[in-house]
């Protein structure tokens, strides 16, 4: 019986020590007397646990505000050298790894061009060579800090064991990727779809960590999404909710990649708007721009598509904030301007006011800051019911 309890104990603290460090890093500053308020641990605990985290150089003492009754109240943060992620983002003939501290700055950093990605297991090999690379010139000291790798990849992903079942783009069909760099590289690797990536870095990092529901819609070569649920990836039973880039919303549109008609990216996504123009995206914004009837009507359509997207998600997940991400938000943003309002005429009146609108604002290392962002949600996730 005894060592049940003992057991129990070293359980409790191990999920408190992991509570509070999910808290300071959700709230940026933090008091010790606010994390005993919000969690309803006593002082002197969180002061034993909070000692803990600065001594495993995972929390430093920033400074002092005013507390209750005029005392002075220390201030706590994630300190951002106290230990460190590797992310890797792998896309189309291009693979980003970078070093990621664990308030999301950029240490290091490395792009690899592929003329042929057609050959995973090749490709894999070159990463983890890079990755040993980075590693090394990082330092042998420093490289003891790091915790684990992230992978973010387009496509279709299972969860936890990071196979990759189907990258079309890439040609990668059944590839063990986790399994596969974990054998070359002395770490855990956690590996999931690029569009999850994205939202758990915006919430980590970026612009909607006060919400814990959220939906991200992501427009780039391809459509995606992704469903957060009281702050926890929401993730079906192929580890594909939320995907709405191939819902159907005319059976007689035109033909998608995945080769059937009418899917939702065949409206927004830059290669399908591409295919449709004839011409680079680049120059069909152009044209929009110099006023041609053609490009105006084809980028009309794509943001009535993206407002019944939106539509769609507001009922189908009732969120809290809309994500709105990726290459053609960023580099594109007249794609979605006045989008609040084109929305609204297809919103389900009940639920018009029943959310908030955002673009990602992490820019274009989004994709390395968002799967280190999955090795930081797992190491701090034993806590996501606090507010």
């Amino acid at each position: 019986m005894t060592t049940n309890i003992k057991y129990d104990q070293k359980n409790v603290r191990k999920y408190h020590y992991f509570m509070l460090l999910s808290l300071i890093q959700k709230h940026k500053s933090i008091s010790r007397s606010k994390l005993a308020e919000l969690t309803k641990i006593s002082n002197t605990t969180v002061g034993k646990i909070v000692k803990d985290l600065i001594e495993d150089h995972l929390v430093i003492e920033v400074g002092q505000i005013e507390g209750d009754l005029g005392r002075r109240a220390t201030l706590l943060e994630i300190n951002p050298q106290g230990a460190y992620i590797i992310g890797v983002q792998i896309d189309v003939n291009n693979v980003n790894i970078a070093l990621v501290s664990l308030n999301g700055n950029l240490i290091l950093k490395r792009n690899l061009i592929f003329d042929d990605m057609n050959n995973p297991k090749e490709a894999l090999s070159k990463i983890a060579d890079e990755i040993e690379i980075m590693i090394c010139d990082f330092g042998t000291i420093n490289s003891k800090k790091i915790i684990a790798i992230g992978i973010s990849i387009p496509g279709l992903v299972t969860w936890p064991d990071g196979k990759v079942l189907s990258v079309p783009q890439l040609q990668w069909y059944d590839i063990e990727i986790k399994s596969f760099l974990e054998q070359r590289l002395n770490y855990d690797i956690f590996v999931d779809n690029d569009v999850r990536s994205v939202l758990l870095a915006e919430s980590l990092f970026g612009t909607i960590g006060k919400y814990k529901n959220a939906v991200c819609i992501y427009i780039g070569s391809g459509v995606g999404g992704a469903v957060m649920i009281n702050g926890e990836i929401s993730r079906g039973s192929f580890n594909t909710l939320g995907e709405i880039g191939h819902t159907t919303l005319d059976r007689n549109g035109p033909l998608c990649s995945c080769g059937r008609m009418g899917c939702l990216q065949t409206y927004l996504c830059s290669s399908e708007l591409e295919k449709q123009a004839q011409k680079p995206i680049h120059e069909i914004f152009k044209a929009y721009h110099e006023g041609n009837d053609w490009a105006k009507r084809l980028i009309l359509q794509a943001k009535q598509f993206l407002g019944i997207a939106i539509s769609n998600v507001i009922c189908s997940y009732n969120p809290e904030v809309v994500l709105l991400a990726g290459p053609m938000v960023q580099e594109y943003p007249e794609l979605v301007e006045g989008i609040n309002d084109i929305a609204g005429e297809f919103i389900w009146a009940p639920l018009r006011n029943s959310f908030t609108l955002v673009k990602a604002d992490i820019g274009t290392d989004s994709g390395v800051i968002g799967a280190s962002a999955l090795v930081l949600n797992e190491f701090l996730r034993h806590s996501n019911e606090l507010t």
